[in-house]
This record gives structure tokens, C-alpha cells and sequence, in this order.
């Protein structure tokens, strides 16, 4: 897991990528104003849990290689921090993450939404149904 704070031009956001069992997911955090430690931390502790918990369902087809990890020596991984500085923040592998993900959720909340609709519109038809047949009835 992964989580970088960077200023966009106008907020503060947190970009979070982790690798779930092969599966690579990210997620953007809004900050608003600079975070202090303690914002950052408690983001951590209470927040990050309930995010990657409301997305779990959520497949992506963007997948890591793994890696064997080994101990690294102290200057290689200076290397490595100094190189991942200069790279921009958001990397075209987290931009197509981030869209499967939201295009996913969007399609969850249309088919709800039109289940919903017809369930309407045949409780709709049944109350007007019923009010011919009364009316019918005659009473």
C-alpha cells in the first residue's frame, strides 16, 4: 500500500493505491485545506478501512507484477524514494484504475435505479387496478 499527499493547483488530495491480491485498486482522498499529521493519521486509522471496505466488490482488470522482495540497501532505496519524487503523482496506471472503478460503481447505482423504477410502475399499475375494480364492485 501506497499513499501520497500532494497539492493539485487548488486542494489537498491523498492518493492511495494498494495491490489486493493482484487486483490494483486506488483511491482519491480530498484534503481541502493543507493536512496537518494528525488529519493524515487519522485519515489512516479510521477512514482508510471503511474506503477500501466500500470498494472491495469492485474488480479491476489492471493487475501488478509481483516481485520477490528482498532487503534493499540503504542508498538504492534513497535512489528509488528520489526517483519516485520526481514522477508525476498520478500515473496513468491509477488514472484507468480509478475510472474502472467509478464507471463500475455507476453502472451498480443504474441498474438499482432502474429496478427501483419498475417496481414503481408495477405498484403504480396494481393501485390502479385495484381502483377499477372497485369501481366496478360498486361500493
Amino acid at each position: 500500500m501506497k499513499m501520497t499527499v500532494y497539492f493539485d493547483g487548488n486542494f489537498w488530495l491523498g492518493l492511495i493505491e494498494y495491490d489486493d491480491d493482484g487486483d490494483y485498486k486506488v483511491f482519491r482522498y480530498f484534503f481541502g485545506k493543507e493536512p496537518k499529521d494528525d488529519d493524515v493519521f487519522n485519515f489512516i486509522n479510521h477512514k482508510l478501512n471503511d474506503l477500501i471496505k466500500k470498494y472491495e466488490f469492485v474488480k479491476t482488470d489492471i493487475s501488478l507484477k509481483r516481485t520477490n522482495e528482498h532487503k534493499k540497501s540503504p542508498k538504492r532505496m534513497q535512489r528509488e524514494i528520489n526517483r519516485e519524487k520526481r514522477k508525476p503523482v498520478v500515473s496513468t496506471k491509477a488514472q484507468l484504475a480509478m475510472k474502472t472503478i467509478h464507471m463500475s460503481i455507476k453502472n451498480e447505482r443504474q441498474l438499482s435505479q432502474k429496478c427501483k423504477k419498475n417496481e414503481l410502475r408495477k405498484h403504480r399499475y396494481q393501485l390502479k387496478q385495484e381502483k377499477r375494480y372497485q369501481k366496478k364492485k360498486g361500493h
